[in-house]
């Protein structure tokens, strides 16, 4: 039982928060996750905690707690010196604070499940007329079995050019993708996957390409500040290059990705997809990064890397492609 301040009316159903200075806050837990216990108070509102800060919590909430090794567990959260006990209709399971990933209460709607960011990055440059525009965005839903993503990128160049005569005109390039992402946890560390990708690209004359992705991954890392995993799939190539016939090929697809959310104010994100066409050797690697530090709550700064190479490109085409720039962006979890 926690007294609210100095009245003497009592909250029977309120959750408790005990930090290792010995401090003891009343309120109500919102969630855990990427090494932050969001905590509602009637003093303070929501706040976020550092993990490591956390003595003990308690809440008579059914919770859905999820470990580094993959594993669900559902009940309410006692427990002290940082070992957390839920109990539930299976009985009482002792976790240690280090090994828990997740804890979302079950009664909190879709949107606490929900996150995702929004970059934006602006250049302009007298010199030689140019203006680009770059827009990112992710939503993403992570629920107990699946997990959906939704990410798209928009960037666009104008510049003025002078040709051989003297003449000048608009030179103008976009690029486009958007990519959605569904993924089957399968317990432990694996999950299936499925993913829809859709691409145009001035710069290297792609008018559209789609890929369609089945496979698997596995987590080899998941703690409270990052997370490593290693894909592998069977991929159908839909493409089509500027003034060449549409073709369509089958590929082997093989990732990797990084995610590490707990350096300080700095996240650092980076995945790798390498695309490998058996029947002719064809060989195509995408890099996407992004490093992002909090200014202020849920403000960012972000660097974003993208690299794209193809050993085989069509003669029109060549065969890299990048951009780095700098952004601003918001983001929620």
């Amino acid at each position: 039982l926690v007294l609210l301040g100095g009245d003497s009316e009592v909250a029977h159903a309120q959750d408790r928060v005990t930090f290792l200075s010995g401090t003891s806050l009343g309120g109500e837990i919102k969630k855990f996750q990427r090494g932050t216990l969001d905590f509602d108070t009637e003093e303070m509102n929501v706040v976020g905690v550092d993990w490591d800060d956390v003595e003990s919590i308690f809440s008579a909430a059914t919770f859905e707690v999820t470990t580094d090794d993959g594993e669900v567990y559902f009940g309410s959260l006692g427990g002290s010196a940082r070992t957390l006990v839920v109990t539930g209709p299976a009985g009482s399971t002792p976790l240690s604070y280090d090994d828990i990933v997740e804890i979302i209460s079950i009664s909190q709607g879709f949107i606490a499940r929900t996150s995702g960011f929004l970059d934006l990055g602006v250049n302009l440059t007298r010199a030689n007329s140019l203006f680009s525009l770059l827009l990112r965005a992710r939503g993403a839903y992570s629920g107990p079995k699946w997990f959906v993503s939704i990410q798209t990128e928009q960037y666009g160049q104008t510049q003025e050019t002078t040709d051989a005569l003297g003449d000048v005109f608009e030179q103008k390039t976009r690029r486009t993708s958007f990519n959605l992402t569904g993924k089957r946890f399968l317990g432990g560390k694996f999950a299936a996957t499925f993913s829809e990708q859709f691409e145009q690209n001035e710069e290297l004359n792609l008018d559209r390409r789609i890929l369609t992705t089945l496979g698997g991954q596995y987590f080899a890392v998941r703690n409270q500040s990052v997370e490593v995993s290693f894909g592998a799939g069977a991929v159908l190539n839909s493409e089509q290059y500027v003034g060449e016939e549409r073709t369509e090929s089958g590929e082997v697809n093989v990732s990797a990705g990084f995610d590490a959310f707990d350096i300080g104010d700095l996240n650092v994100y980076a995945a790798v997809n390498s695309y490998t066409n058996p029947a002719d050797g064809r060989v195509r690697v995408d890099v996407d990064g992004r490093v992002s530090w909090e200014v202020f709550s849920d403000f960012f700064i972000g660097f974003n890397v993208i690299e794209k190479f193809d050993t085989a490109p069509p003669a029109t085409a060549p065969d890299r492609d990048f951009q780095y720039g700098l952004t601003v962006g918001w983001s929620w979890s």
